[in-house]
């Protein structure tokens, strides 16, 4: 708890920092790289307790997808701080980012009951619906095929316990 509020206070200290110098232009593309570092960090910090076993086990998911934000969070900070990055456009659309920020609680929220598989189904097609994604029918093949790809790929074969909700039954 220390650990993710001495982060928290370290991310709203860079921001105001960042606010308040020559990088203001920059604060969204400064902060959001900087966030995912800390947050990975924590979860690799949190990560390290899990049991070691042989094979993979329940350290390993959390430890690949930690490394590789930190590498490409690492990456894009590095070009803004080049500045070899745009300067972003002022968001139009305030209404759009609150909704799919709220779309992305809900889907949270969701898996605990509607179970990892559909919950992401129905994300993926609302998400792309709501960005007006011009092609409908190709939601549904792109939403599904992550699906199918996640089942392959994390739970049988890296064996990662996806929550399955109402569908428990149908797994085991």
């Amino acid at each position: 708890m220390w650990l993710a509020s001495g982060m928290v206070v370290a991310l709203v200290g860079l921001g105001v920092f960042v606010r308040y110098s020559r990088w203001r232009q920059y604060l969204g593309n400064i902060m959001v790289p900087c966030s995912l570092v800390a947050v990975c960090a924590l979860f690799l910090i949190l990560s390290l307790d899990f049991p070691v076993t042989e094979g993979v086990g329940p350290r390993a998911v959390p430890l690949l997808w930690s490394v590789l934000i930190l590498i490409l969070s690492g990456i894009i900070l590095a070009q803004v701080l080049r500045g070899e990055d745009k300067v972003p456009p002022k968001v139009e659309r305030m209404g759009l980012v609150l909704l799919v920020m709220a779309t992305l609680v809900a889907y949270f929220v969701a898996i605990s009951y509607l179970g990892y598989f559909l919950s992401t189904f129905l994300f993926i097609v609302v998400a792309l619906n709501m960005l007006s994604y011009p092609r409908k029918a190709l939601t549904v093949v792109i939403a599904g095929g992550w699906v199918v790809f996640s089942y392959f790929f994390f739970y049988k074969l890296l064996y990662t316990q996806l929550p399955l909700g109402i569908f428990e039954d149908l797994f085991h």
